[in-house]
């Protein structure tokens, strides 16, 4: 089956069943007459071999007007004698069955008739001599070809006697439209039926063209609301599309926008254009940065090539805002005549993928940096090492030992915070909880801050209180934090833990009196891969720890989240059931 179609599908298929409805009703009108001339007009004598020698048979006067009219029918018209003979044939039949005009009149019509269809048409041309009458059958050519006709029968009052007139209609093209509108939609189905009633009534009574056409109405205000109710659907998923839709001339010009599509370029239907370089509300950039020339915009390739663009990726630079990425697929709008009348455009804003492609592309090198700094150092301690094997000093060989084991120990920390975010990635992260009392936690994470003795760690609240968590998970956590607390605030001698039961939780807090964070920098901290960076100053890691710590806190049920305000300082808190 074909996939729905579009609003503009749907009204242009309408268009064309229209025109095919206009033209049926004009081979109706022009049916209708050749039968009134027929049976009320003047031609010229026949003289028509019947086997019984030659006959003569002839209306009852001649009228040239007529004879040409008759030859300009677009339908096969024969007269036949009692015995199935054709006693008169104009062109179009003639050309029809594929043969000249001489070698049709004279011969039996049951000749141009296929076998299969040969005692229907018997059947049929008994009944015409009665009373007036129609059938479907198939005409047979000269070279055996099977066409579909449809038959119209009626009785002529010659001089010589009644003679059969016989009109047929080549089906065929009627047939293959057929076989395509049985795969169109419903409201299209129903057009079909109108259009094949038509088809198939093209020798009826001017009271019974008037009913048909009465229906035909009637039909066509059915279609025209089915329509009307496609077009608000159509307007309803326009209106709630999560990608932005536009509607172009051949300037540029907006003539339509979808909400989304006003709400991704701050703009109202017709306002400006969308890709011309003196835009007043914003730039036009390529993924680098650089300007993007008119003639290089996805909307002007599209129009210069007649072509559809798809994906086809450009930055955004508003006034005083951020930089936005949209993907653009743009097709031209050709009309009937084969003329380029505008486009249809979608946007989508990739900007979340384009920073989340940026962020992975910043993390591989911080990352390669990170574990190149104790490897390097590492490897300088083992060839030192392997210098001094034979003459070992003990001073110099336990200074390497301690500067080996501090590499080994932060390459250790980099593997498990990649282990880590792989395992919360594909929702492997194991949590071995079991019942702790919070102030024992703490102590062991500030144990290495005490050892060092630069920073006073102040820890205040309910340090007796006990919950139910994976100790080993919350105390990485804390350390996080500390460790932030040092690295992101050295001058910050005090830090500050305390411990609160609020509403059934447990809330731990790290606080530092350092420079504190950017307002628009807090939103992302606990992003995977983002790095703060502070005052231009570059500070080593990989961007893994408050995102991990993130992902634990949720998994426990419980929150994290930091307060900030610069030069003041920053704390950072979570929270946990306490059961």
């Amino acid at each position: 089956m074909e996939s729905t179609k579009t609003y503009q599908d749907l009204l242009t298929e309408l268009k064309d069943l229209q025109l095919e409805m206009e033209e049926t009703r004009f081979r109706l009108e022009e049916a209708t007459d050749t039968i009134e001339a027929i049976r009320t007009g003047e031609v010229d004598a026949l003289i028509v071999n019947d086997g019984d020698g030659h006959q003569l048979y002839t209306l009852k006067s001649t009228d040239q007007t007529y004879r040409i009219f008759i030859e300009q029918m677009t339908e096969g018209a024969v007269t036949l004698n009692e015995t199935g003979h054709i006693l008169y044939s104009n062109s179009q039949f003639a050309q029809l069955v594929g043969l000249p005009l001489e070698k049709v009149t004279g011969k039996s019509f049951y000749k141009f008739i296929t076998d299969d269809c040969l005692v229907e048409c018997k059947s049929l041309i008994v009944k015409a001599w009665k009373g007036n009458t129609k059938g479907e059958l198939s005409l047979r050519t000269y070279e055996n070809q099977k066409i579909p006709a449809l038959l119209s029968l009626k009785t002529l009052d010659l001089d010589e006697g009644l003679s059969l007139s016989v009109i047929i209609t080549d089906l065929t093209e009627q047939k293959e439209t057929q076989k395509l509108l049985e795969q169109k939609n419903e409201e299209l189905e129903e057009a079909q039926k109108i259009a094949y009633h038509l088809n198939a009534n093209l020798e009826n009574t001017v009271k019974e063209r008037t009913h048909e056409l009465e229906i035909n109405i009637r039909e066509k205000t059915k279609i025209e609301e089915n329509l009307r109710g496609n077009q608000q659907r159509l307007q309803s998923i326009l209106d709630t599309m999560a990608e932005g839709v536009g509607i172009v001339d051949t300037e540029g010009k907006l003539i339509y926008a979808n909400p989304m599509a006003q709400t991704i370029f701050g703009i109202k239907d017709g306002e400006t254009a969308l890709f011309s370089a003196d835009n007043p509300h914003w730039q036009n950039l390529h993924i680098d940065g650089s300007p993007l020339p008119d003639e290089e915009h996805p909307m002007a390739i599209m129009f210069a090539t007649q072509k559809a663009i798809y994906d086809h990726e450009i930055s955004i630079q508003f006034p005083e805002k951020e930089r936005l990425f949209i993907s653009i697929n743009a097709a031209p709008l050709i009309d009937q005549n084969e003329k380029l009348n505008g486009g249809v455009v979608t946007f989508t804003d990739v900007t979340a993928r384009r920073i989340t492609m940026q962020q992975k592309d910043d993390f591989i090198s911080i990352a390669s940096h990170e574990l190149k700094t104790p490897v390097t150092s590492l490897k300088a301690s083992i060839q030192l090492l392997e210098r001094m094997k034979n003459n070992p000093s003990p001073v110099m060989l336990a200074k390497l030992i301690d500067q080996s084991g501090r590499s080994l120990e932060r390459l250790n920390n980099l593997i498990n915070d990649l282990l880590n975010v792989n395992r919360i990635t594909h929702g492997q992260l194991q949590l071995r909880k079991k019942q702790f009392v919070v102030g024992d936690m703490i102590n062991n994470s500030c144990y290495h801050l005490r050892s060092v003795g630069v920073h006073q760690l102040n820890i205040s609240g309910d340090l007796d209180l006990s919950i139910y968590a994976d100790e080993q998970r919350i105390d990485q956590v804390l350390i996080n934090f500390l460790n932030n607390a040092v690295k992101y605030a050295p001058d910050s001698v005090d830090i500050t833990i305390t411990i609160e039961k609020i509403d059934g939780r447990v809330k731990i807090a790290v606080a530092d009196k350092g420079q504190g964070i950017l307002p628009e920098k807090i939103p992302h901290l606990f992003d995977r891969y983002y790095r703060a960076d502070h005052s231009g100053t570059q500070f080593s890691g990989l961007g893994l720890g408050l995102y991990i710590s993130a992902e634990i806190i949720k998994r426990h049920g419980g929150e994290i989240g930091v307060d900030s305000k610069l030069n003041i300082g920053s704390t950072f808190w979570f929270t946990l059931p306490v059961q």
